[in-house]
């Protein structure tokens, strides 16, 4: 291996550091594979057990819309990526300044720790399933494989995806063919009505809007964007990572549906403690879709507890990413064991209110900005001078989100079942806080197009 200042005996120093422009090579199309083998995890069809009761059809239609909803933040993150080689919570600093940012990095770093424990405890389910009293042994020991795996960073986890893609998709195919072969087979019927705005808040906050604020972690090592870029490349970067996550969130959440509907379980995987002996190599397969996911939810975690450790202006040593990764896996494994499976519709509600206005006014910010300079786009560089007031002013903003977004709205009838509240009050977060930031601080906006950055 070549040497780089970023990694030591391969395992990732990096930490919140701008990609150097050599290491930026990855195309759309890995893009669209990663996140979506990051979204299609053993955890998704748990979105069928979230809308029991929908048919397939209208989840279908839900999904499309709710993709409709999430699209323009979801593409901007991707290209804020490609702009700026740095991680969102590092652009977060300019609009919220180093406080704010800070409280919010830490606060997202958890959030990862979370679904990295939701995804060890299914993990551990299926192998309990299969090999009865064996579910916390299995817990242990994914949660110090998944561990292990995200000490070598993003470029080796982009190499083992290319290997547990194809592995995943076989192995549920073949669970799929067990279930329909040994289940009389029937479409889940709709019972009542949909609510479709809670159901929209709902998909967001489990897929794209859960996801688009670590987009950049991926594509700060895309190839830069220029100015002179094709116009179909510039669309492919932005529409791969958003329509990765929503294809995978569509097809395992109709396995789910399926699953839940003729044999009882949302996770088909459980069916293996049944099958012969392909269905259980199947089963221990659906495994890999737990560590390619989960890597997807540690390593995020980690590049913010790094950013933290550089707001604080503590001396980087190349031992503390490696640290982090342990320390932040062992806990997040732990909470697995306090059983935080238990808890995932009150974690996706609390997650979509603080997402979802955080998500929009920084990409407004980004948008609105007509060279917009995330802290440390030099290489090497620390978060850049505070904002000030505009900081402030985007907290404030923020917290009335929050509150809103928590707030039962006295919305009835068919009001309330097609306005999706937490959508709404995002969208209209992050418009008061342009309308703020022009007309009460005066600041001129000409120019709606980000600044390209290529070799700074």
């Amino acid at each position: 291996m070549t040497h780089d200042p970023g990694f030591i005996v391969a395992v990732e120093t990096l930490g919140a550091d701008p990609v150097p422009r050599s290491r930026r090579v990855m195309k759309a199309g890995t893009v669209f594979v990663v996140w979506a083998l990051a979204s299609a995890s053993a955890t998704t069809p748990i979105i069928g057990l979230l809308l029991k009761g929908m048919s397939v059809g209208r989840f279908a239609i839900l999904v499309g819309v709710a993709t409709l909803c999430g699209l323009w933040p979801g593409m901007m993150m991707s290209e804020m990526g490609r702009d700026h080689p740095v991680i969102s919570m590092v652009t977060a600093k300019r609009t919220f300044g180093s406080v704010g940012a800070a409280a919010l990095t830490a606060l997202y770093a958890l959030v990862g720790a979370a679904w990295f424990g939701l995804n060890t405890a299914v993990g551990a389910e299926i192998v309990g399933a299969l090999f009865p009293g064996s579910a916390l042994a299995a817990l242990i020991v994914l949660g110090m494989v998944q561990t292990v795996l995200v000490l070598f960073g993003m470029p080796l986890l982009e190499r083992f995806y290319r290997y547990t893609g194809p592995i995943f998709v076989l192995c549920y195919g073949i669970l799929a063919y067990y279930l329909f072969s040994r289940y009389p087979f029937s479409w889940p019927v709709q019972h009542g009505p949909v609510a479709w705005g809670r159901d929209i808040d709902l998909v967001l906050s489990f897929s794209l809007l859960a996801w688009a604020y670590d987009f950049p972690t991926v594509t700060r090592f895309c190839v830069p964007r220029e100015a002179a870029e094709p116009a179909l490349t510039r669309w492919r970067f932005r529409l791969s990572a958003p329509l990765g996550v929503m294809s995978a969130v569509l097809v395992m959440g109709i396995v789910g549906l399926l699953s839940l509907r003729l044999a009882g379980l949302w996770n088909v995987a459980l069916l293996a403690k049944s099958l012969p002996a392909w269905g259980e190599v199947a089963a221990v397969g659906v495994i890999l879709a737990i560590v390619h996911t989960n890597a997807m939810n540690l390593y995020p975690a980690v590049t913010k507890i790094m950013l933290l450790v550089d707001t604080a202006w503590v001396r980087r040593l190349a031992v503390q990413q490696p640290l982090a990764v342990v320390v932040l896996g062992a806990f997040s494994t732990y909470l697995a064991y306090a059983g935080i499976l238990h808890a995932v519709q009150s974690f996706l509600s609390i997650l979509g209110a603080f997402l979802f206005p955080f998500t929009f006014i920084l990409v407004l910010d980004y948008v609105l900005s007509p060279t917009p300079r995330a802290s440390g786009d030099q290489s090497g560089g620390r978060p850049g001078a505070e904002p000030g007031a505009r900081a402030w002013m985007a907290l404030v903003v923020l917290l009335l989100g929050l509150g809103l977004g928590e707030w039962s709205p006295p919305l009835t009838g068919s009001v309330a079942r097609f306005v999706p509240w937490q959508m709404v009050v995002a969208v209209s977060a992050a418009l008061l806080y342009g309308a703020l930031r022009r007309y009460l601080m005066g600041e001129s906006i000409a120019g709606d197009t980000p600044g390209v950055v290529g070799d700074e």
